[in-house]
Protein backbone atom coordinates (compact mmCIF):
# COMPACT_ATOMS: atom_id res chain seq x y z
CA UNK A 1 0.00 0.00 0.00
CA UNK A 2 1.45 3.45 -0.93
CA UNK A 3 2.39 5.83 1.83
CA UNK A 4 2.47 9.60 1.62
CA UNK A 5 4.68 12.13 3.34
CA UNK A 6 3.30 15.54 4.28
CA UNK A 7 5.27 18.60 5.30
CA UNK A 8 3.67 21.30 7.41
CA UNK A 9 4.74 24.78 8.38
CA UNK A 10 5.90 25.07 12.00
CA UNK A 11 5.05 28.61 13.15
CA UNK A 12 5.64 29.46 16.79
CA UNK A 13 2.55 29.38 18.99
CA UNK A 14 0.32 27.62 16.45
CA UNK A 15 1.33 24.00 17.00
CA UNK A 16 -2.19 22.88 17.93
CA UNK A 17 -3.76 24.62 14.95
CA UNK A 18 -1.25 23.16 12.47
CA UNK A 19 -1.69 19.70 13.98
CA UNK A 20 -5.46 19.98 13.74
CA UNK A 21 -5.38 20.92 10.05
CA UNK A 22 -2.96 18.09 9.25
CA UNK A 23 -5.11 15.53 11.08
CA UNK A 24 -8.30 16.84 9.45
CA UNK A 25 -6.86 16.52 5.95
CA UNK A 26 -4.48 13.54 6.18
CA UNK A 27 -5.58 11.63 9.28
CA UNK A 28 -2.04 11.75 10.70
CA UNK A 29 -0.33 13.83 13.38
CA UNK A 30 2.83 15.69 12.34
CA UNK A 31 5.95 15.25 14.47
CA UNK A 32 7.90 18.13 15.97
CA UNK A 33 9.68 18.66 12.63
CA UNK A 34 6.36 19.10 10.84
CA UNK A 35 6.50 15.71 9.11
CA UNK A 36 3.47 13.42 8.86
CA UNK A 37 3.20 10.02 7.15
CA UNK A 38 -0.20 8.72 6.09
CA UNK A 39 -1.88 6.01 4.01
CA UNK A 40 -4.19 8.72 2.71
CA UNK A 41 -3.41 10.71 -0.43
CA UNK A 42 -4.64 14.31 -0.30
CA UNK A 43 -4.31 17.18 -2.76
CA UNK A 44 -2.82 19.85 -0.51
CA UNK A 45 -3.21 22.79 -2.87
CA UNK A 46 -5.86 24.17 -0.49
CA UNK A 47 -3.63 23.77 2.56
CA UNK A 48 -2.99 26.68 4.88
CA UNK A 49 -0.20 25.16 6.97
CA UNK A 50 0.00 21.87 5.08
CA UNK A 51 2.73 22.54 2.51
CA UNK A 52 3.28 19.45 0.36
CA UNK A 53 2.35 15.84 -0.32
CA UNK A 54 4.80 13.27 -1.73
CA UNK A 55 4.41 9.58 -2.44
CA UNK A 56 7.16 7.81 -0.50
CA UNK A 57 9.34 5.59 -2.68
CA UNK A 58 12.09 4.83 -0.17
CA UNK A 59 12.81 5.35 3.50
CA UNK A 60 16.48 4.84 4.38
CA UNK A 61 19.08 5.69 6.99
CA UNK A 62 21.85 6.85 4.62
CA UNK A 63 22.55 8.40 1.23
CA UNK A 64 24.46 5.32 0.12
CA UNK A 65 21.51 3.06 0.87
CA UNK A 66 19.12 5.47 -0.86
CA UNK A 67 21.15 5.69 -4.07
CA UNK A 68 21.51 1.90 -4.13
CA UNK A 69 17.74 1.47 -3.90
CA UNK A 70 17.11 4.06 -6.62
CA UNK A 71 19.51 2.25 -8.98
CA UNK A 72 18.08 -1.17 -8.11
CA UNK A 73 14.59 0.11 -8.89
CA UNK A 74 15.77 1.50 -12.22
CA UNK A 75 14.07 4.81 -11.49
CA UNK A 76 13.87 6.90 -14.65
CA UNK A 77 12.34 10.29 -15.36
CA UNK A 78 12.68 12.93 -18.04
CA UNK A 79 12.98 16.58 -17.12
CA UNK A 80 13.27 15.92 -13.37
CA UNK A 81 14.55 17.84 -10.40
CA UNK A 82 15.63 16.66 -6.95
CA UNK A 83 14.66 18.96 -4.08
CA UNK A 84 16.01 18.56 -0.56
CA UNK A 85 14.31 19.61 2.67
CA UNK A 86 16.31 19.47 5.89
CA UNK A 87 14.59 18.99 9.24
CA UNK A 88 15.75 20.90 11.19
CA UNK A 89 16.95 23.47 8.67
CA UNK A 90 20.33 23.85 10.40
CA UNK A 91 21.20 20.18 9.83
CA UNK A 92 24.86 19.94 8.80
CA UNK A 93 24.23 18.65 5.29
CA UNK A 94 24.92 20.35 1.95
CA UNK A 95 21.56 20.29 0.16
CA UNK A 96 23.00 20.95 -3.31
CA UNK A 97 25.55 18.17 -3.02
CA UNK A 98 22.93 15.75 -1.73
CA UNK A 99 20.52 16.63 -4.57
CA UNK A 100 23.31 16.15 -7.13
CA UNK A 101 24.32 12.75 -5.72
CA UNK A 102 20.72 11.52 -5.72
CA UNK A 103 20.15 12.91 -9.21
CA UNK A 104 23.05 10.90 -10.63
CA UNK A 105 21.35 7.70 -9.44
CA UNK A 106 18.18 8.51 -11.39
CA UNK A 107 18.02 7.64 -15.06
CA UNK A 108 16.85 10.28 -17.51
CA UNK A 109 17.46 13.99 -17.90
CA UNK A 110 17.41 16.72 -15.30
CA UNK A 111 15.68 20.10 -15.60
CA UNK A 112 16.19 22.31 -12.57
CA UNK A 113 14.15 25.27 -13.85
CA UNK A 114 10.97 23.73 -15.29
CA UNK A 115 10.85 20.09 -14.22
CA UNK A 116 8.07 17.76 -15.29
CA UNK A 117 8.72 15.63 -12.19
CA UNK A 118 10.06 16.68 -8.82
CA UNK A 119 11.58 14.15 -6.45
CA UNK A 120 11.58 15.32 -2.84
CA UNK A 121 14.14 14.13 -0.31
CA UNK A 122 13.36 14.91 3.34
CA UNK A 123 16.37 14.53 5.60
CA UNK A 124 16.44 14.33 9.40
CA UNK A 125 19.33 13.50 11.74
CA UNK A 126 18.71 9.75 11.42
CA UNK A 127 16.46 9.17 8.41
CA UNK A 128 15.84 10.00 4.75
CA UNK A 129 12.53 9.88 2.92
CA UNK A 130 12.61 9.96 -0.88
CA UNK A 131 9.56 10.25 -3.08
CA UNK A 132 7.73 12.00 -5.87
CA UNK A 133 6.15 15.34 -5.13
CA UNK A 134 2.42 15.18 -5.89
CA UNK A 135 1.02 18.52 -4.77
CA UNK A 136 1.90 21.72 -2.93
CA UNK A 137 -0.14 24.41 -1.20
CA UNK A 138 -0.96 27.16 -3.68
CA UNK A 139 -0.70 29.79 -0.91
CA UNK A 140 -3.77 31.58 -2.24
CA UNK A 141 -4.34 33.08 1.21
CA UNK A 142 -1.45 35.45 0.46
CA UNK A 143 -3.44 36.92 -2.45
CA UNK A 144 -6.69 36.89 -0.45
CA UNK A 145 -5.01 39.05 2.20
CA UNK A 146 -4.77 41.73 -0.50
CA UNK A 147 -8.51 41.70 -1.23
CA UNK A 148 -9.97 45.10 -2.13
CA UNK A 149 -12.44 45.32 0.75
CA UNK A 150 -11.38 44.63 4.33
CA UNK A 151 -12.16 45.89 7.84
CA UNK A 152 -10.02 46.11 10.94
CA UNK A 153 -11.76 43.05 12.40
CA UNK A 154 -11.64 40.91 9.24
CA UNK A 155 -10.26 37.42 9.69
CA UNK A 156 -6.76 36.84 8.24
CA UNK A 157 -7.06 34.80 5.06
CA UNK A 158 -4.75 32.01 6.24
CA UNK A 159 -6.83 31.55 9.37
CA UNK A 160 -10.00 31.49 7.27
CA UNK A 161 -8.43 28.78 5.11
CA UNK A 162 -7.67 26.65 8.19
CA UNK A 163 -11.18 27.15 9.53
CA UNK A 164 -12.66 25.80 6.30
CA UNK A 165 -10.24 22.87 6.13
CA UNK A 166 -11.14 21.79 9.67
CA UNK A 167 -14.78 21.10 8.82
CA UNK A 168 -15.39 20.92 5.04
CA UNK A 169 -14.21 19.11 1.93
CA UNK A 170 -14.45 19.95 -1.79
CA UNK A 171 -17.94 19.30 -3.10
CA UNK A 172 -19.63 19.92 0.25
CA UNK A 173 -21.90 22.82 1.18
CA UNK A 174 -20.59 25.31 3.73
CA UNK A 175 -22.41 28.15 5.46
CA UNK A 176 -20.85 31.32 6.86
CA UNK A 177 -23.80 33.03 8.58
CA UNK A 178 -21.81 36.14 9.56
CA UNK A 179 -19.62 36.52 6.50
CA UNK A 180 -18.39 40.12 6.90
CA UNK A 181 -16.08 40.90 3.97
CA UNK A 182 -16.11 37.26 2.88
CA UNK A 183 -12.74 35.84 3.88
CA UNK A 184 -14.17 32.43 4.81
CA UNK A 185 -16.49 32.36 1.80
CA UNK A 186 -13.54 33.08 -0.51
CA UNK A 187 -11.42 30.33 1.06
CA UNK A 188 -14.25 27.82 0.67
CA UNK A 189 -15.08 28.79 -2.90
CA UNK A 190 -11.43 28.56 -3.93
CA UNK A 191 -11.29 25.02 -2.50
CA UNK A 192 -14.22 23.76 -4.57
CA UNK A 193 -16.70 23.99 -1.72
CA UNK A 194 -20.20 25.33 -2.37
CA UNK A 195 -20.14 28.37 -0.12
CA UNK A 196 -23.07 30.42 1.15
CA UNK A 197 -22.57 33.66 3.03
CA UNK A 198 -25.06 35.73 4.99
CA UNK A 199 -24.66 39.02 6.78
CA UNK A 200 -27.12 41.41 8.38
CA UNK A 201 -25.15 44.43 7.10
CA UNK A 202 -25.75 45.41 3.43
CA UNK A 203 -22.27 46.97 3.24
CA UNK A 204 -20.69 43.66 4.17
CA UNK A 205 -22.71 41.83 1.55
CA UNK A 206 -21.49 44.31 -1.02
CA UNK A 207 -17.89 43.93 0.14
CA UNK A 208 -18.06 40.12 0.00
CA UNK A 209 -19.59 40.19 -3.47
CA UNK A 210 -16.90 42.52 -4.79
CA UNK A 211 -14.10 40.53 -3.16
CA UNK A 212 -15.40 37.34 -4.77
CA UNK A 213 -15.61 39.06 -8.15
CA UNK A 214 -12.07 40.39 -7.78
CA UNK A 215 -10.73 36.82 -7.54
CA UNK A 216 -13.15 35.31 -10.04
CA UNK A 217 -14.84 33.19 -7.39
CA UNK A 218 -18.47 32.15 -7.14
CA UNK A 219 -20.62 31.81 -4.00
CA UNK A 220 -24.16 32.56 -2.84
CA UNK A 221 -24.17 35.79 -0.81
CA UNK A 222 -27.39 36.99 0.78
CA UNK A 223 -28.52 39.74 3.12
CA UNK A 224 -29.98 38.01 6.15
CA UNK A 225 -30.02 37.64 9.91
CA UNK A 226 -28.14 34.61 11.26
CA UNK A 227 -30.98 34.03 13.72
CA UNK A 228 -33.38 33.24 10.88
CA UNK A 229 -31.30 31.39 8.27
CA UNK A 230 -32.87 28.13 7.13
CA UNK A 231 -31.68 25.27 4.96
CA UNK A 232 -29.23 22.42 5.53
CA UNK A 233 -25.48 22.42 5.03
CA UNK A 234 -22.59 20.01 5.49
CA UNK A 235 -20.68 22.42 7.72
CA UNK A 236 -20.58 25.89 9.23
CA UNK A 237 -17.48 28.04 9.56
CA UNK A 238 -17.77 31.56 10.92
CA UNK A 239 -16.10 34.36 12.81
CA UNK A 240 -18.85 35.30 15.24
CA UNK A 241 -19.94 38.95 14.93
CA UNK A 242 -18.89 42.13 16.67
CA UNK A 243 -15.18 41.32 16.92
CA UNK A 244 -13.41 42.78 19.93
CA UNK A 245 -16.51 44.73 20.93
CA UNK A 246 -18.05 41.40 21.93
CA UNK A 247 -21.75 40.63 21.95
CA UNK A 248 -23.61 42.90 24.30
CA UNK A 249 -26.94 41.20 23.71
CA UNK A 250 -26.48 37.68 25.07
CA UNK A 251 -30.03 36.77 24.04
CA UNK A 252 -29.18 37.59 20.41
CA UNK A 253 -26.01 35.51 20.62
CA UNK A 254 -27.95 32.54 21.97
CA UNK A 255 -30.57 32.92 19.22
CA UNK A 256 -27.85 32.87 16.54
CA UNK A 257 -26.12 29.79 17.92
CA UNK A 258 -29.39 28.03 18.63
CA UNK A 259 -30.53 28.43 15.03
CA UNK A 260 -27.17 27.35 13.62
CA UNK A 261 -27.21 24.15 15.67
CA UNK A 262 -29.92 22.76 13.37
CA UNK A 263 -28.26 23.87 10.12
CA UNK A 264 -25.24 21.53 9.93
CA UNK A 265 -23.80 18.49 11.73
CA UNK A 266 -20.42 20.15 12.33
CA UNK A 267 -19.14 23.66 12.77
CA UNK A 268 -16.09 25.79 13.46
CA UNK A 269 -16.74 28.95 15.46
CA UNK A 270 -13.99 31.46 16.16
CA UNK A 271 -14.25 34.04 18.93
CA UNK A 272 -12.28 35.84 21.61
CA UNK A 273 -14.58 34.57 24.33
CA UNK A 274 -14.85 31.17 25.93
CA UNK A 275 -18.06 29.85 24.37
CA UNK A 276 -17.81 26.41 25.97
CA UNK A 277 -20.74 26.70 28.36
CA UNK A 278 -22.99 28.46 25.87
CA UNK A 279 -22.35 25.90 23.16
CA UNK A 280 -22.76 22.95 25.53
CA UNK A 281 -26.00 24.36 26.95
CA UNK A 282 -27.38 24.70 23.42
CA UNK A 283 -26.69 21.05 22.59
CA UNK A 284 -23.38 21.29 20.75
CA UNK A 285 -20.72 18.69 21.41
CA UNK A 286 -17.33 20.40 21.56
CA UNK A 287 -14.74 18.24 19.81
CA UNK A 288 -11.76 20.51 20.46
CA UNK A 289 -10.80 24.09 21.28
CA UNK A 290 -7.80 25.50 19.44
CA UNK A 291 -6.04 28.66 20.65
CA UNK A 292 -4.89 31.15 18.02
CA UNK A 293 -2.63 33.71 19.71
CA UNK A 294 -1.76 37.00 18.05
CA UNK A 295 0.12 39.71 19.90
CA UNK A 296 -1.83 40.41 23.10
CA UNK A 297 -5.03 38.59 22.14
CA UNK A 298 -5.96 34.94 21.81
CA UNK A 299 -8.76 33.84 19.55
CA UNK A 300 -10.31 30.43 20.12
CA UNK A 301 -11.60 28.04 17.48
CA UNK A 302 -14.38 25.79 18.73
CA UNK A 303 -14.85 22.66 16.59
CA UNK A 304 -18.28 21.24 17.32
CA UNK A 305 -20.64 18.53 16.26
CA UNK A 306 -24.33 18.04 16.89
CA UNK A 307 -25.65 14.77 18.25
CA UNK A 308 -28.96 13.91 16.51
Amino acid sequence: MPKYLYLTATPDGLTELVRAECVALTGSVPNTDGIAVSDKRVDVRRGAYLKSCSEILFETSSLTELCAKIRAMGLHADEFRVSVVKKPRNLKINSMTLARDIGTAIGGSANLCQPQTTFLTVVTADKMWFGQLLSESDGVWLAHNQRPYVTSSSLPARLACVLVNLVARPGQRLLDPCCGTGTIVMAAAHSGIYATGYDVNPRMIGATTKNLQHFGLSADVTLGDARHIDGQYDAIATDLPYGINLVRDSEQEIEILSNLRTRAPKAAFIDLRDLSKTLTDLGYQIETVLPVPKLSIVRRIFITSVVP
